[in-house]
Formats: structure tokens, C-alpha cells, sequence
């Protein structure tokens, strides 16, 4: 009888480990068969559209003069720095403008003991090529002591759709300057 049994319990454990190994062969067929198919429809997609990269468009901006004294007494150097430009896309790849950075380096030419020198970029305008002036997206104001320099870092413009900056002008303490830009 114990043959029997042992014999019996062999049998179903063959039958149930070969059982397995037939539908696992059938599962990598059919999955070896997807990822056939998946790997051939991605190179058409890729190559139905080969002007649809992951890179950011990037611009040269520079600025002429980079830098303006302003201030009733002369009391306040100017400097634009790190000029950056990238175009601006919705998740469609629909164009939808450019964001214009930089930095402003500011010295307080006071002598020591005198007024300190508040930049609020706020008040700063950007020209566009098309007439347009507009307003800062993200600015940050430095007040700077006497004889001393501060940087206002991630200034941003936000420009529409197919406009340029053209220039940016300054405004500090009733004077103003303007810096010409070329985005290239």
C-alpha cells in the first residue's frame, strides 16, 4: 500500500510540474510576442516626428552697455548679468513664449556713512520688438550699504509668442537708463 501511495504522490507532482512548465512556455511566448510588437511600433513613432526633441531651446542674449549709472546724486551703478533666454512650450509642444532671466549686480557709490541704495526691480520694464512693455514674472530687490555691492539673482520676464526683447530699461530714485537687448 505505501508503494502505491509513493508512486501516487510522485505521479501528481510530475503531472502538476509539468502542467506549470506548459503554460509558463505559452505565457513567454505570448510576452516575447508583445514586446516584439511594442519594440517595432516605437521606432515608427520616433521617426514619424524627428523634429520633436527633449532639449530646451536656448537663446544668447547680450546686453549693450551691461551696465547704467542712475540716481539724482550718481549714487547707484547698475550691472545686468547672466542673461538667459529658453523658449516656453504647453504640453502640446505649442509655442507659448520665452522667459527671459538675469542678474543685477548693484554698487552703492555713497561714501561710507551715507544713504543706502534700495533696487525694487518691480519697477523695471522690458521693451519687446512689436512696442509692448511688459512687467517682471519674478524679481528680487537688494538694498545695498554704502560702498558696497549686492546681487539680485532670478529676475524673469515672461515675453508672448513671437515678440523679442528689444530693451530693459531701469528706474531708480526718479532717473532712468536703458540697456539694449539681442536675442540671438
Amino acid at each position: 500500500m505505501r508503494k502505491i501511495l509513493i508512486s501516487a504522490v510522485l505521479f501528481a507532482s510530475l503531472a502538476g510540474v509539468y502542467s506549470c512548465k506548459g503554460k509558463k512556455a505559452n505565457t513567454d511566448e505570448s510576452t516575447s510576442a508583445t514586446t516584439t510588437t511594442d519594440s517595432a511600433a516605437k521606432p515608427a513613432a520616433i521617426t514619424s516626428s524627428p523634429e520633436k526633441t527633449n532639449e530646451t531651446k536656448t537663446y544668447t542674449v547680450t546686453a549693450t552697455p551691461d551696465s547704467a549709472i542712475l540716481g539724482k546724486n550718481k549714487e547707484a551703478l547698475i550691472k545686468v548679468k547672466n542673461l538667459k533666454a529658453i523658449q516656453l512650450n504647453d504640453p502640446n509642444g505649442k509655442d507659448t513664449g520665452i522667459e527671459l532671466s538675469y542678474d543685477i549686480e548693484v554698487t552703492n557709490k555713497n561714501k561710507v556713512g551715507g544713504d543706502n541704495v534700495y533696487l525694487n526691480p518691480s519697477q523695471f520694464r522690458l521693451l519687446l520688438d512689436n512696442g509692448t512693455k511688459v512687467t517682471h514674472d519674478n524679481y528680487n530687490s537688494a538694498s545695498v550699504d554704502a560702498e558696497s555691492t549686492k546681487t539680485s539673482t532670478d529676475n524673469k520676464f515672461k515675453l508672448p509668442p513671437g515678440t523679442k526683447p528689444k530693451a530693459l530699461n531701469l528706474f531708480y530714485n526718479e532717473t532712468s537708463a536703458s540697456i539694449n537687448l539681442n536675442l540671438k
